[in-house]
């Protein structure tokens, strides 16, 4: 079992990257201190490959399942893995969430994911809207001494219902998925810290911002909580259109 005294963890969309551009990104990725890594919108792809070897070179277990015609999540740590948490996930689309059990003091249940995205057409929206309750289900049927010790951390797609700027255009389903995680005492972190800043990672072409990458802590962990940040140089220097979310937890 590890001793850290602190949990600190990174997600970052990666935009299913060529070789070329996930070069850059894994060496904005090595400057970085974080314990664990959540990627998302990975590929079957050499870009994807090429980062994932790149982390275990560096001492990182990665964790994943691809789908050749889709995008998923990975997660990489340098910190050991007391388990997977395959058994306690049903998922419509597996490849788009990875569990881990980090074998932290207290042991901490980490879930990267990655929502899938939606035009308005009937196929899509109910394919998202499917994956939401399976997600939701499989957070909900967790033991309840992990689901107080649960993170969760990718892009999940959609935004909450006090987002600023309003957004009406998503569905009642989406702004819902935010409601019931805060059911199951999963709060996002950011407001955690501040319910007064609004952050966003993704800026559409209109200028608003988006918030559409999270990370939710359960329960037990609300008041280890010691920072989220929104890391908005990957997007800056083109490297991704999405900032990275960074927390740190302090674990004894």
């Amino acid at each position: 079992m590890a001793t850290n005294a602190t949990l600190q963890a990174l997600s970052l969309n990666i935009g299913a990257a060529a070789a070329p551009r996930a070069e850059a990104i894994l060496a904005w990725l090595r400057r970085r201190s974080e314990d664990v890594f959540v990627l998302t919108e990975t590929s079957a792809g050499n870009g994807t490959r090429l980062l994932l070897e790149g982390l275990r070179a560096r001492g990182y277990r990665t964790f994943s399942a691809t789908d050749a015609r889709d995008r998923g999540v990975a997660v990489a740590s340098r910190l050991p893995i007391h388990s997977l948490l395959d058994r306690h996930l049903s998922l419509t689309l597996p490849w788009r969430v990875a569990g881990v059990l980090l074998d932290t003091r207290p042991r901490v249940a980490l879930i990267g994911v990655y929502v899938p995205s939606r035009d308005r057409t009937p196929v899509k929206v109910a394919r998202k809207e499917r994956f939401l309750d399976s997600l939701l289900a499989s957070v909900q049927g967790l033991p309840v001494s992990l689901r107080d010790r649960l993170l969760v951390m990718g892009d999940y797609n959609t935004v909450s219902r006090r987002h600023l700027p309003r957004l009406p255009g998503f569905f009642p389903y989406e702004y819902a998925f935010h409601d019931q995680l805060e059911g199951l005492g999963l709060v996002s972190a950011h407001e955690l810290l501040s319910r007064d800043t609004q952050p966003h990672s993704w800026i559409g072409r209109t200028g608003n911002g988006y918030l559409y990458d999270y990370a939710h802590v359960g329960p037990s962990l609300h008041s280890t909580l010691e920072r989220c940040s929104y890391l908005h140089g990957p997007r800056e220097r083109g490297l991704t259109d999405h900032a990275a979310v960074a927390v740190r937890l302090a674990l004894s």
